[in-house]
């Protein structure tokens, strides 16, 4: 019980903006159903290693984690809501299953509409509207006429002040470099297809050579067109 209530003061300062936000490593959290989601959902208020630093607590306790989440502005469906707590209570409960290396020749390419609803949605909406003084705007932000631009978003995140119409966002957007090549090509011809109406497309191979010279999130925002 001290472990989930020092997730909860964590995670209760990092949404006052009293604690640094550090993009997470998917690599903290052990694969299985499930995984994704947490990754979508938790990482954009807050580092993961206050989740992974909670694992072995009941699934009583991680539903009260998740119903505090929610207080904050984590929104769920119940369908969802009950795949993260799945998982939560099954792989960082009392009793973890062992750990299983993961499959990925085994998985299903995922297209870049079902991308974006696991990542993306749950902070830019599903229609890419964004929330007003919390997340910008997907839906005719110009930052996605480049084809480079949301790539380099997508892999390193972004840290500073924007702009997107009348209206300035100030926060952290972690890194989904954890996606491979071919996925962050979908998510990007995907956003730049549905809410820029570009024609041009990003290949995996234009990921890969980005993905060769790292960047800070700040100076990802300083790239910003």
């Amino acid at each position: 019980m001290k472990r989930a209530r020092t997730f909860l003061a964590a995670a209760g300062l990092l949404a006052l903006g009293l604690l640094p936000l550090v993009r997470g490593q998917a690599e903290a959290l052990p694969p299985g159903p499930g995984r994704d989601l947490v990754l979508g959902k938790c990482q954009a208020c807050h580092d993961l290693q206050y989740v992974v630093d909670s694992k072995g607590i009941t699934r009583g306790q991680w539903e009260e984690v998740v119903e505090n989440m929610k207080i904050m502005g984590l929104q769920l469906t119940p369908e969802e809501e009950e795949v993260l707590l799945n998982y939560l209570a099954t792989y960082l409960g009392p009793n973890p299953p062992p750990p299983q290396a993961e499959n990925a020749e085994a998985a299903e390419p995922r297209s870049g509409e079902a991308l974006y609803a696991t990542f993306c949605a749950s902070c830019h909406g599903p229609e890419g509207r964004g929330q007003a003084n919390l997340f910008p705007p997907l839906r005719e932000n110009p930052a996605l006429q480049d084809p480079q631009y949301p790539v380099l978003v997508l892999l390193y995140g972004l840290e500073g002040p924007i702009a997107v119409g009348d209206q300035t966002f100030q926060g952290t957007m972690p890194s989904f470099g954890h996606l491979s090549d071919e996925e962050i090509a979908a998510l990007v011809n995907y956003l730049r297809t549905a809410f820029a109406g570009a024609k041009e497309g990003v290949g995996p191979e234009t990921v890969a050579a980005l993905r060769q010279s790292p960047l800070s999130p700040a100076e990802v925002l300083k790239k910003r067109p």
